[in-house]
């Protein structure tokens, strides 16, 4: 394993009138650093004033790294500060904070951990630049001074690389064939080869390390995509505005209910608000290929918390089939919402967008649930998926169209046939695919 040490580069003071800072290079450090950077609070009130550390530096993280763990930490001591639990240090998202805790700022230099981290990973790396760590500088009484000293601060990161690999995929024939040439592929990655025949009645076949995965191909045809609206919304455990749920019933995130009231829950509690489509223009044979969740609306607190809560989650029935998206503002705004889990056609037809609020809540304006599906007719390409674990060398050859090609369909999709075996005497034998078949006669498929 292999650990990085992530450290701040950029500042923000919620008021520059009041607040300055002196040495602020020193603050850029780790919290092994033994010197410090000075924020002066000069306003003779207790009110409270914030200096941000921002600007870590998440993309020194592999890309492809496994992230196993992390922690937040700070250094830093004061003097003349509030040092009531109320004023102490929070992690935040621009200024919205976000869980975590540790204790307040005391007037020895001390190293802090956060607990309890209400976030995970992928999406404190999200936050990127807006992610930092936000200092109370309010005055423990209105006629002294107060000066936050701040050592550093860090993201100490623990990760793996996986074993990396050689991806090889050569082609010959006409067509295209994505990816192509030799890359650098890692331990776990799924890597899906796309080929598209110029004639599209070509046939098409694929060695693995020189064994036929022909059949393995997933036929696709071309591609259509189709815009929704939610066309009805049930509500549940809303203690106020359960109506202003309607707001988005046959509105666009792009073409949105101007306004509305925040919806939200009752204390310690959180509901929900699950908005439906109709999905029957879709045809009952259709692959789901992709599926974009667009939704409009914002939250009522720029706090992020338990009680603080107006997130959009997919569902296929009654499990979650995509992370949870936060409305990040309270101001209106859009957010994407995509399933880490693709529905089936038969599947989406019970799949809801549902909004979840606390005691502070929100409201969603508009959704567009944006659904892009092909039928197997008209074919436009092949797809040949695996999992890396190995070197790689694909072979793609596309042929000419005299060659018969078999199909079978499964699970609702067409596949490549590349052997067939007909029962002669009780055992099964391999046939030829172009004499084996009476065209008089109907036949099935067995699975052996």
């Amino acid at each position: 394993m292999a650990t990085i040490r992530l450290v701040p580069s950029t500042y923000y003071l919620s008021s520059s009138s009041y607040l300055s800072v002196s040495n602020i290079n020193n603050a850029y450090a780790n919290t092994d650093s033994d010197t410090y950077a000075t924020v002066t609070n000069t306003r003779q009130r207790t009110s409270s004033y914030y200096v941000y550390l921002r600007g870590f530096n998440f993309d020194d993280v592999p890309e492809n790294a496994i992230v196993s763990s992390f922690e937040v930490k700070f250094k830093a001591r004061e003097s003349g500060v509030s040092t009531s639990s109320s004023y102490r240090p929070y992690m935040c998202h621009n200024t919205s904070t976000i869980t975590g805790t540790c204790s307040a700022v005391s007037t020895t230099a001390t190293t802090q951990t956060f607990t309890g981290v209400g976030v995970t990973w992928e999406t404190l790396k999200g936050y990127g630049s807006n992610f930092g760590i936000r200092f109370n500088c309010r005055r423990a009484s209105s006629g002294t001074t107060s000066y936050m000293y701040l050592y550093g601060a860090e993201i100490e990161v623990t990760y793996t690389i996986p074993t990396p690999r050689t991806l090889s995929v050569s082609s010959s024939g006409d067509g295209t064939v994505t990816p192509s040439g030799t890359s650098t592929v890692y331990d776990g990655d799924e890597v899906e080869v796309v080929i598209s025949p110029t004639n599209k009645s070509d046939t098409v076949t694929v060695t693995h390390n020189g064994t036929d995965v022909t059949s393995q191909l997933v036929a696709h045809g071309a591609g259509s995509t189709s815009t929704f609206t939610a066309d009805d919304v049930t509500t549940h455990s809303i203690q106020s505005g359960s109506s202003y749920a309607e707001y988005a019933v046959g509105r666009s995130a792009e073409n949105p209910y101007s306004s509305g009231n925040n919806m939200y829950a009752s204390s310690g509690s959180t509901g929900y608000a699950a908005y439906s489509f109709d999905f029957s223009s879709i045809p009952s044979n259709a692959v789901i290929e992709d599926i974009e969740v667009r939704a409009y609306g914002h939250r009522e607190s720029s706090t992020i918390s338990s009680s603080y809560v107006s997130q959009c989650v997919l569902y296929n029935g009654s499990t979650a089939i995509s992370e949870e998206v936060d409305f990040p503002y309270t101001s209106d705004s859009l957010i994407t919402i995509t399933p880490t889990d693709m529905p089936t056609r038969s599947e989406l037809d019970s799949v809801t967008l549902r909004h979840y609020v606390g005691y502070y809540g929100g409201l969603v304006l508009g959704i567009s649930f944006v659904v892009t599906y092909s039928t197997g007719t008209g074919l436009d390409h092949y797809t040949y998926t695996f999992t890396v674990s190995a070197d790689a060398n694909i072979v793609v050859t596309i042929g000419g169209a005299s060659q018969p090609v078999l199909y079978i369909k499964q699970n609702g999709t067409w596949k490549t046939v590349s052997r067939v075996y007909k029962k002669v005497n009780g055992a099964w034998v391999e046939q030829d695919i172009t004499t084996v078949f009476d065209t008089s006669a109907k036949y099935h498929h067995k699975e052996v």
